[in-house]
């Protein structure tokens, strides 16, 4: 009896090391999202702006291609986006629009081709648009109920030291944030995605860097993104603007 009381003791000692350790790991998760918060710009800055518009240029490596791109990507809250881009293939321009709306998704390609996503293209979209929101810290300015944190080590982005904290909401793929060890800046962040080439599952890297001033935050102006290893968008914002309302015109199907 005395062995299963000790037992028993030694397996609640566990669990309430277990707990504390987990207690501990999310603590010092939150403090490095609050200090990364207070990097960008602060709290009520970032709460302020669930939105905004980057128009950017630069070329698209997927699928085998380089491809020149020029557009403006609108988003706002973690379902919503339009992506209005000009590309250029085989000496030819095509516009291209994609916008994501909530539980709905559309794409049109020319003046007349339009098509709905399919249930894994929106998706695919949502968790994508999910992943680029916690990116900018919005949601996570204050408690974020709805999210978990949880610390990922230690990497070198750029040949700097920076920190991971592992970003799960329910119903969302898992993104991780990477910001530099000094100045708490984000510097990268990972999520998997669904390859339209090959269909497989694949981690996505998305690195940020050119941080200006842009209405009392700090806005990345240069991105890379990695998809499978791989080289996959680049590009330079020209204009960064951030939005307080959503404007609902922008997200409906013509």
């Amino acid at each position: 009896m005395t062995r299963i009381r000790l037992a028993g003791l030694s397996f609640a000692l566990a669990l309430l090391a277990t707990t504390s350790a987990r207690g501990d790991d999310a603590a010092d998760a939150r403090a490095l999202i609050d200090k990364a918060i207070k990097a960008h710009g602060g709290a009520a800055s970032l709460a302020k702006f669930k939105g905004g518009a980057v128009t950017f240029s630069g070329t698209f490596h997927g699928m085998g291609m380089k491809v020149p791109m020029t557009g403006t990507i609108s988003t706002f809250g973690a379902d919503r986006l339009k992506a209005d881009i000009e590309v250029e293939a085989g000496g030819e321009k095509f516009r291209v629009i994609q916008v994501l709306a909530g539980d709905k998704g559309w794409s049109k390609l020319g003046p007349t081709e339009t098509k709905d996503m399919s249930k894994d293209e929106l998706a695919q979209g949502r968790n994508e648009q999910h992943a680029g929101y916690v990116a900018a810290l919005t949601p996570l300015v204050g408690a974020a109920k709805s999210y978990t944190l949880a610390p990922a080590g230690e990497m070198l982005v750029n040949d700097k030291a920076a920190l991971g904290v592992k970003v799960s909401a329910k119903g969302r793929r898992d993104v991780t944030l990477y910001f530099d060890k000094t100045t708490g800046m984000l510097t990268r962040f990972d999520q998997t995605v669904n390859d339209e080439g090959s269909g497989r599952e694949v981690a996505q890297e998305t690195y940020q860097s050119d941080y200006k001033d842009v209405q009392g935050t700090k806005q990345p102006y240069k991105f890379v993104v990695k998809r499978d290893g791989k080289l996959y968008l680049e590009g330079e914002a020209s204009e960064i603007t951030l939005t307080e309302t959503l404007d609902a015109n922008l997200f409906v199907k013509p």
